[in-house]
């Protein structure tokens, strides 16, 4: 979970993509740590098909939630434009604000040139806002699809959370400094940076800036072979990222990928090669902790069985890491579907693993009160197992259950930032601040989930999500911030062709949070979310959305309570 992170990434086939308001667009308005999807303004307009059964679904990954509240969720099915052009406003209480607008510069058959912006914003105490603009270009040809996109975020927030004293009690640094102001201070767990340790004062800490920006830039550009290809397809794609934060470090990314998979008589193999290249600076030069940059070389090489009613896939994947102390990581990449009766029943299974680069892009989109000089070590999952089946009995209703084990040589833990002080005693001698810092652990992790989807003529859509977590790990008590369960069941009932309802609920289970040797329990998530919306025209429609209906009181992040019952309402234009 986690603020949202611009990027552009052009489609995966030739769709018509003239932009309509019919889409699935997530933002969070019902609390300030909660703005945390990528508005989706983009999308192609694409005909409803009856879904296939030969799509190969893994299960859900363990770095982050099962879902990630879509709050304001808004109507999925809106009349569409003569020309493609889009554009909504919305407003509510906490001064919550929404602006959309999306248009296509260049819409034929051969050429597409998109742009555009959306913005999300709450005011107050607890301030939070994203801004992002974007352009994405396709030019297609016979067999071949030229793309390029560059893109510009900003992101701004206030550190509104609360502060923590040795026995978990909420206090104010400028309130302790009064009287022991010049007393110095030692971080510790200083996270992935040069290993010296940053002294500090309570005078310090408390004059320490209570808010932040983030800018965030993306520019690509690429070609592939179009899906209809069938003897060599290719892709090569040159990526650049640049994340930066006002107060903190800022980061430079180029990711390269290569692949191609050529036919075999009716099998296929192939390779696919990343290599990313990071570095890292800091304008500011009070922040001692500075980061080596590095290179990391993923390479693919696999054999693909394909058959009517079998798939099997036969790979390797080693990643090479030109950093001290970082040797090769290898992981296996098998997986196989069978569908025993075609379009009704399939088992799936696999061997996996992954060696997932824990950019400071990644990080603080994940959670934003991440502290700000810090890169969090690269995560190493040597293996996962899984194993799940996918049931249709009747057309409108899909089931996928599966089971899910992973293996992590050094998961991270989000946990409070840690302050030490020898000269004082008491519970002050350590101190825990609303920044977070991250603690590792070899752990595994269990899964157990379902998902069905149950869709009747468009008319209405039901979707249920639920999984429990079992985590084991090794160095500490719990895992820190991660839930026991989770379940989100969402739907939403076109009453007429022009009024639409839905709504949500979103649960997640037990969480623990980490105070020095302490573990505090922290209350489950339960966030019910109703909503509307009107079509009065083919170019106008009106929205209401109702957050957090029981103004339940939780918190993503140990010290920032959410944003309690609220509400959103507004218009969209089409044209």
């Amino acid at each position: 979970m986690g603020s949202s992170v611009l990027s552009l990434h052009a489609q995966d086939s030739v769709l018509n993509r003239n932009i309509t308001v019919e889409r699935e667009y997530k933002p969070v308005i019902h609390d300030a740590g909660k703005i945390k999807s990528t508005p989706k303004t983009l999308e192609p307009k694409v005909e409803k098909v009856k879904p296939t059964f030969s799509d190969f679904n893994l299960p859900l990954n363990a770095d982050y939630s099962i879902h990630t509240l879509p709050a304001a969720q808004l109507d999925r099915e809106k009349h569409a434009a003569d020309n493609g052009g889009f554009a909504r406003f919305g407003l509510g209480n906490y001064f919550n604000t929404l602006a959309e607008f999306a248009y296509p510069l260049i819409n034929s058959e051969e050429t597409k040139l998109d742009f555009s912006f959306n913005h999300l914003s709450t005011l107050g105490t607890k301030a939070h806002s994203n801004t992002h603009a974007a352009v994405s270009f396709d030019q297609y040809f016979n067999s071949v699809n030229l793309y390029a996109g560059m893109g510009l975020g900003h992101e701004y927030l206030k550190y509104y959370g609360n502060n923590f004293d040795s026995i978990n009690s909420a206090v104010n640094f400028s309130t302790l400094a009064k009287t022991n102001g010049s007393a110095a201070y030692s971080e510790l767990n200083a996270g992935k940076t040069n290993g010296t340790v940053a002294s500090t004062t309570l005078n310090e800490l408390a004059a320490d800036y209570n808010s932040n920006t983030f800018w965030r830039f993306n520019a690509f550009a690429g070609v592939r072979s179009l899906p209809a290809a069938t003897e060599l397809r290719y892709k090569a794609e040159m990526q650049f990222k640049s994340f930066s934060a006002i107060n903190g470090l800022s980061e430079k990314q180029v990711h390269t990928q290569v692949g191609f998979d050529k036919q075999n008589d009716d099998n296929r193999f192939g390779v696919n090669l990343d290599m990313h290249n990071l570095s890292y600076a800091s304008n500011n030069s009070s922040i001692i902790n500075t980061i080596n940059g590095y290179s990391v070389l993923a390479l693919n090489p696999f054999y693909s069985i394909e058959q009517t009613d079998l798939d099997i896939h036969l790979g390797v994947k080693s990643s090479f890491s030109f950093a001290p102390g970082h040797p090769f990581r290898p992981s296996p990449d098998l997986y196989a579907e069978w569908r025993a009766v075609p379009n009704q029943f399939a088992l799936y299974g696999g061997i996996g693993g992954d060696f997932s680069i824990n950019t400071m892009d990644k990080i603080f989109a994940e959670n934003r009160y991440t502290f700000n000089n810090m890169r969090v070590d690269d995560t190493y999952t040597p293996y996962e197992l899984y194993l799940g089946f996918k049931f249709k009995p009747v057309y409108s209703l899909l089931i996928d259950g599966f089971v899910d084990y992973k293996q992590f040589d050094n998961q991270y833990f989000f946990v409070n930032k840690e302050y030490s002080c020898d000269t004082l005693t008491g519970n002050n001698s350590n101190l825990f601040s609303n920044r977070f810092n991250v603690i590792y652990s070899k752990a595994s992790q269990a899964k157990i989930g379902i998902r069905a989807n149950y869709n009747l003529c468009s008319t209405i859509n039901v979707q249920f999500k639920g999984a429990y977590n079992g985590w084991t790990v090794k160095s500490e008590e719990h895992a820190w911030n991660k839930p026991d369960w989770e379940a989100d069941l969402s739907s939403d009932i076109k009453i007429s062709n022009e009024l639409t309802v839905s709504g949500n609920l979103f649960y997640e289970g037990k969480r623990w949070a980490k105070i020095g040797t302490t573990a505090v329990p922290m209350n489950s998530k339960i966030d019910i979310n109703l909503g509307a919306a009107y079509s009065y025209s083919n170019s106008f429609t009106a929205f209401a959305k109702i957050n957090n209906l029981i103004n339940r009181k939780y918190q993503d992040f140990y010290g920032y309570d959410v944003q309690g019952f609220n509400v959103m309402a507004g218009v969209a234009f089409s044209f």
